[in-house]
């Protein structure tokens, strides 16, 4: 997968210029490394790439801190390199809190920290989706996270970080992950299609952009769709695009509304099998009822779908929104991508 292939492996190849400034100021010194950081933004900006970049950078075996050189870049050539970036490497430790959120969870971990690495400088924690551990978890990694061992790094990351804790996140170092600029973006794709040896017209990366909605991965995911499925033509990767953002979701949106529960679930089930990306659906149409709500409170002017659903309530909006909420979460993690979203259709009937 181009996502996986052509992910930033060092601090140059981050696309974000003041995230290449803050790793290169923090890192041109070995003293006073921060212990503790929280990276925080939408999904696909970079956060887990990042999170990697500094583990190599602590036990890359030939940069700054090996004094072997002057710069903090790591080589990606020493097997401390190659291992973390092969994610087999004994001292970094990857923890996804969706699976592993409770007390246990985090005390194995916390038990684990006071032994020393076993081939590296520094152990580093990972802890992804931050956000899902349980409040007891957080409790047990609070006194860890205010005297872990010098050896320990912790880096927590979330796409909501309003739900950690303040005791949490006030001992770390925050780094902020806004969404990617289109240009980031292009600059990004223009890496992979060098790297693959294509030909791709720039208007087709920039339409590829400004659909990825501000996500590398994403980003970087349609582009592999359209070299795998078009000849990479303006109109056939525009039609690609057209067919996997669901441009016509204000259709499904009027069926859920009005309660037509056997063509919605059809509608879904031909969205899925045309290739369509469950996860933008959502956002398509946690979008259109955000204008929804603006139009019923007289902040918007009537749109042409709108005028079509005059008979909906704020309240039918609002629990919509809520259950579109809960489908995104588990979209994450179903073995099925478009099931949470027929189970909206099918909650929302009841």
């Amino acid at each position: 997968m181009y996502y996986l292939k052509y992910r930033p492996q060092n601090i140059r190849e981050i696309s974000n210029q003041k995230r290449r400034e803050l790793l290169i100021k923090v890192f041109s010194k070995t003293e006073d490394i921060p212990h503790a950081w929280l990276f925080a933004g939408p999904k696909g900006t970079g956060k887990t790439s990042t999170a990697r970049i500094i583990a190599k950078i602590l036990n890359c075996e030939n940069n700054l801190f090996a004094n072997k050189s002057k710069s903090p870049e790591p080589c990606n050539k020493c097997i401390s390199c190659r291992s973390i970036e092969q994610n087999r490497f004994f001292d970094v430790y990857e923890l996804d809190a969706a699976s592993n959120r409770g007390i246990d969870d985090v005390r194995a971990l916390r038990d684990q920290v006071a032994y020393s690495p076993t081939k590296g400088r520094f152990k580093i924690y990972i802890i992804d989706e931050a956000h899902m551990l349980t409040k007891e978890a957080f409790n047990a990694l609070l006194k860890t996270l205010e005297e872990p061992p010098k050896f320990v790094i912790f880096i927590l990351a979330t796409t909501e970080p309003q739900k950690l804790p303040a005791t949490i996140s006030s001992r770390c170092l925050v780094l902020n992950f806004q969404k990617a600029q289109e240009e980031e973006i292009i600059d990004s794709l223009e890496q992979i299609i060098k790297g693959e040896k294509i030909k791709v017209k720039p208007t087709v990366l920039t339409s590829i952009a400004q659909r990825a909605q501000g996500s590398y991965r994403d980003a970087a995911k349609l582009l592999e769709l359209a070299v795998e499925s078009t000849d990479l033509s303006q109109t056939q990767v525009e039609t690609m695009l057209q067919n996997n953002v669901a441009s016509n979701s204000d259709e499904l949106l009027i069926l859920i509304f009005n309660k037509e529960e056997d063509k919605a679930l059809k509608w879904l089930d031909e969205f899925a099998k045309a290739g369509g990306n469950s996860a933008w659906l959502i956002e398509e149409l946690l979008n259109l009822l955000h204008n929804f709500l603006l139009y019923k409170k007289g902040i918007l002017n009537e749109d042409e779908i709108f005028s079509k659903l005059k008979q909906v309530k704020i309240n039918q909006i609002s629990r919509l929104i809520k259950l579109l909420f809960i489908a995104y979460e588990q979209t994450k993690y179903s073995p099925v991508d478009i099931l949470p979203l027929m189970i909206v259709v099918v909650e929302y009937n009841k």
